[in-house]
């Protein structure tokens, strides 16, 4: 059988909004997928969606699609206070694999559930598109790994660790080796005692950006700072620095030192090239069938899933298991601020603690924004797609 002669995997899409269009998008390009079915509380928004992907019927509840459905791959792009339930029950209906939209949960006993849901049958889950999901970052580890800068001895994060770590906590456990934190100790820029990142539902206030001190179980060190808008990683090992361009994105550099410095000096860095690839291109463009790009991090993260199918072997993407840790981490240094930035040790206990990431995250955009801003940024990518 040849590969265009293969069964496609069958991907069901739960939230069908802009960003759930971008998930779609790249799973049509991609030659081993197909969008088959949609579920959207959202009525306009479902008859959109089935008319760009040419989906026979959509549903209104994704419990009811998976009764009528056969799928493959589940992936909820969700606002984040619907996102532990979708993805239980997509893991329950049987799905092969999920791949869900960060963050991941709003509290420890959610992502806990998330994540043994899967887990306890085997599936794949990708959780979040995120720098972690590029390829040049797994074969920066790898290159790391192989020795090259001598040995890893600290990791600093310049990043408020918004949206429960899933940029910046998640790449220092990246190059950490995933390693396990023992202890941290941390604190806030706002209010520590509030469960939400910004004021909204319930909570009047915020706890803002969250930095401290990482301590790993295989000695490691991680400083989390927040410097304004900084977003930015550096990993310093004996003989170099590895370092990005921002913790959002792609894109990396290697600094080593001479072979004729000092071994314990890092002085006279030079940057070496033609390792790592380079960064792709950050502009927004449209493809010759006038649909925007969805862009190298979703294909990547496509293609990622799609590879531990076919192989069984390793995500080579951020997982849920990944966001929940980076989710706990956070939690504990925010914990550590409320007990006076005394050392907290991980795992935590309280599986109770709550971190809710701001409102246009937490809740529906439609219902943040308004349902005319939404109206007309989808009439806009419905032009911009030929629609």
């Amino acid at each position: 059988m040849t590969e265009s002669q293969k069964a496609k995997y069958r991907v069901a899409v739960i939230g069908v909004g802009r960003q759930g269009t971008h998930h779609a998008r790249a799973y049509a390009l991609h030659p081993s997928t197909e969008v088959v079915a949609a579920a959207d509380t959202d009525a306009e928004n479902l008859a959109l969606f089935c008319e760009r992907f040419n989906i026979t019927t959509g549903y209104d509840s994704y419990e009811q699609m998976f009764q009528k459905e056969q799928i493959d791959i589940a992936a909820p792009v969700l606002p984040v206070r619907a996102n532990a339930d979708a993805v239980v029950a997509s893991a329950e209906a049987g799905v092969k694999a999920v791949f869900c939209e960060k963050p991941l949960a709003g509290s420890l006993k959610d992502a806990d559930r998330m994540v043994e849901a899967c887990q306890s049958r085997g599936i794949p889950f990708v959780a979040g598109l995120v720098a972690r999901n590029y390829p040049d970052y797994w074969q920066a580890r790898d290159f790391l790994e192989s020795g090259v800068l001598g040995e890893v001895h600290s990791i600093n994060i310049y990043d408020g660790n918004g949206q429960g770590g899933c940029h910046g906590i998640n790449l220092a456990r990246h190059f950490a080796g995933d390693a396990e934190v023992d202890w941290v100790v941390g604190w806030v820029d706002g209010d520590p005692f509030s469960d939400y990142q910004e004021g909204h539902s319930n909570g009047e206030k915020g706890f803002g950006g969250i930095s401290g001190y990482l301590r790993f179980s295989n000695g490691l060190e991680c400083f989390s700072r927040i410097q304004g808008t900084m977003s930015k990683l550096e990993v310093i090992c004996n003989r170099g620095i590895l370092s990005n361009e921002g913790n959002t994105w792609n894109g990396l550099h290697i600094l080593k030192a001479p072979d004729s410095v000092a071994r314990w000096a890092l002085t006279d860095l030079q940057e070496i090239k033609g390792i790592l690839p380079a960064p792709f291109p950050t502009e927004r463009r449209y493809d010759d069938e006038g649909w925007m790009y969805p862009g190298h991090g979703i294909m990547a993260s496509v293609q990622a899933l799609v590879d531990t199918l076919e192989t069984g072997e390793r995500l080579k993407c951020s997982t849920g298991e990944d966001l929940r840790k980076a989710l706990e981490i956070c939690i504990a240094l925010r914990e550590s601020h409320r007990q006076n930035h005394a050392p907290v040790k991980l795992p935590l206990a309280d599986r109770s603690l709550k971190m809710y990431p701001v409102k246009g995250r937490w809740h529906y955009k439609k219902e943040v924004h308004g349902a005319k801003w939404y109206r007309e940024a989808m009439t806009q990518h419905k032009k911009a797609s030929g629609g």
